[in-house]
């Protein structure tokens, strides 16, 4: 299938979001069923914006410039999601993307209209009618590990205030479900659940490692610290740990943060951090407050470097601060779509043990 060259890519504005929307979740494809059906080509990243109309392109335009933020890893700048938009004589190519965004005039009367509707459930549908318009999210319409999202409303200037009060809802709309999809499809391709018991049973974290990936390094030089790395193009998460009898005051020093994530750096890594770079932010992993450091790494063992992102995780229980990295080296490349899926595997890190 030929890709549209032209990618819409826009600057952020902030909008209030409000609570408007219906957003009804339909049940999906089970593992067990995976194995026979289509899987939707490209990258989570990929989204296809589909138009009932052509006069929801001005909203569409002004939607995405929202919806669509610039991230900039060390000097590079990206667009969180790469987009095409397809009017209604050739929406259908969409159904070939990872993420699908429906754009629907209620009452319109083309195929687009009556495609969606037949998506969604008949009380989802018609309550949208009842209501003037909503959202919809539905796992794996045409192929798995896909997703669509229904946008509706009765007129344009409707469906633009939907649109305009909810970047940010749909934004974690998609990301929430690519996690969900590219964790689903980690553990149907297979894990490391070696590494990932004797991580638990020896180091105190349980976390999901896809089977494309390798234990790099382990204790080098008694450093506590392990690397898992896989190749094409290179990512790694990195884990060290300092043991401490109160864990959560550290997350109030930069001082001490820096000073671990700098250790692992040098350890593992041979590599120097750019104090300039670093970007701190507050975050939740496995339902534990924690620090989340963004950064540029250089390194000292060749000519190159890159960015960096890295959490503080406090274990009271154990009385252990925990530092875990994500660093991709890819020259020439996207970076967003390498931390998505290292992000990904990072949701599923935990000190309270496997999922029962």
């Amino acid at each position: 299938m030929t890709r549209p060259a032209i990618r819409s890519r826009r600057r952020t504005r902030g909008f209030v979001l409000v609570a408007f929307c219906i957003l009804a979740t339909l049940a999906g494809c089970g593992l067990d069923d995976e194995k026979a059906i289509l899987m939707a080509a490209g990258s989570y990243g990929d989204i296809a914006v589909a138009l009932s109309d052509e006069a929801l392109r001005p909203v569409t335009d002004r939607f995405l410039a929202a919806f669509n933020p610039q991230v900039t890893f060390v000097i590079q700048p990206e667009t969180v999601f790469s987009v095409d938009v397809f009017g209604p004589d050739n929406w259908e190519v969409a159904r070939g993307y990872k993420n699908a965004l429906l754009l629907v005039r209620l009452g319109s009367g083309g195929s687009l209209e009556k495609h969606a509707k037949r998506l969604v459930s008949a009380d989802a549908w018609r309550r949208m009618e009842e209501t003037g318009g909503g959202i919809v999210q539905v796992p794996d319409p045409w192929a798995t590990y896909q997703l669509a999202v229904v946008v509706a409303a009765r007129d344009v200037n409707s469906l633009g205030s939907i649109l305009r009060n909810n970047p940010d809802k749909l934004r974690g709309i998609i990301e929430k479900e690519n996690r969900e999809r590219i964790l689903r499809r980690a553990r149907h391709d297979g894990l490391q659940t070696g590494l990932m018991s004797r991580y638990w049973r020896e180091l105190g974290f349980w976390l999901e490692i896809p089977g494309e990936f390798r234990q790099n390094q382990f204790r080098p030089d008694g450093f506590p610290g392990l690397e898992l790395i896989t190749n094409a193009p290179s990512r790694g998460i990195t884990i060290s740990w300092r043991d401490t009898g109160e864990p959560t005051a550290f997350l109030a020093d930069a001082e001490v943060m820096v000073a671990l994530r700098t250790e692992m750096g040098k350890s593992l890594h041979k590599e120097e951090l750019v104090p300039e770079s670093f970007a701190w932010s507050r975050d939740t992993i496995g339902d534990v407050p924690c620090v989340r450091l963004d950064g540029a790494w250089s390194s000292t063992d060749f000519d190159g470097g890159g960015p960096f992102r890295c959490w503080f995780i406090p274990d009271r229980e154990r009385g252990r601060l925990y530092c875990v990295d994500l660093l991709v080296y890819a020259p020439g490349q996207d970076k967003m779509l390498h931390f998505r899926r290292l992000e990904a595997i990072l949701s599923t890190f935990t000190t309270k043990g496997p999922p029962s």
